[in-house]
């Protein structure tokens, strides 16, 4: 079950690489919360602004 856990935590945290927490913060949202709530806080977050 935790591997589960774990590799839905980390699946979130890839998602959201390009986002303003990045991979970091939101392996660590979906590691304290669970992965279903950092999954919805991704898709309210906008992409990062990237420079040209």
């Amino acid at each position: 079950m935790f591997v589960v856990y774990a590799l839905a935590s980390l699946f979130v945290g890839f998602l959201g690489r390009k986002r303003a927490m990045g991979f970091l913060g939101f392996l660590v949202l979906s590691l304290v919360a669970t992965p279903m709530a950092g999954l919805v806080i991704l898709l309210l977050t906008a992409p990062r602004y990237e420079y040209p």
